[in-house]
């Protein structure tokens, strides 16, 4: 069962024991996501993926180090999106979102293509009909201003980041990313 404590805001996050980042590897894996199949489809590094749940079988309450931005990534997969706004996406036009990127930039790791600063200025900066700023995505996911300033110039933005600013958009990206399966895959379904 994973605590409440670990699906909160940063500000109010407690890192989950090794044992619910397991259950929530074993929960996609029931559905034909294993750990190399979730690399290949969100670019997270598969010894990554081993490392935040590492002796989980015989030491379950150790605490991860997963990061904060990897574990909201994970729980949206899980059917637990947007933990760092208490479940709720940003007021957002969807559409709107959309049209200011290429079809490509809503595709998987293997068929992504990385947006432009152009693009990214559309809907990440002052003034912007989003409201998304780098500060407070800085703020929301534990990333640091320069370095995210930088990669959205540069065009080096991490996948899983862009993952994470489509959701705070109202996107499902565990509809995005996860496609191999039919209906939904629910973290709270496999706790009750």
């Amino acid at each position: 069962m994973i605590r409440d404590v670990t699906l909160a805001p940063a500000n109010q996050w407690a890192k989950p024991f090794v044992a619910e980042v397991a259950e929530i590897f074993n929960l996609l894996k029931e559905y034909g996501y294993d750990a190399a199949t979730l690399a290949r489809l969100t670019g997270l590094q598969e010894k990554k993926l081993s490392d935040w749940m590492s002796r989980y079988k015989r030491e379950p309450e150790n605490i991860s180090d997963i990061p904060y931005p990897c574990w909201c990534f994970l729980t949206a997969l899980a059917g637990r999106p947007n933990i760092q706004n208490n479940g709720q996406p940003i007021d957002v036009d969807a559409r709107k979102v959309m049209r200011a990127f290429k079809p490509t930039a809503f595709k998987n790791k293997t068929q992504f293509e990385m947006p432009t600063e152009k693009e990214f200025k559309r809907i990440i900066g002052d003034n912007t009909f989003t409201g998304i700023t780098i500060d407070g995505l800085c703020e929301t996911f534990q990333w640091k201003p320069a370095q995210l300033a930088e990669s959205l110039a540069k065009g080096t933005l991490p996948f899983l980041n862009w993952c994470l600013i489509l959701m705070l958009c109202g996107f499902n990206i565990q509809k995005m990313l996860l496609n191999q399966h039919e209906g939904d895959i629910s973290l709270d379904e496999s706790a009750g």
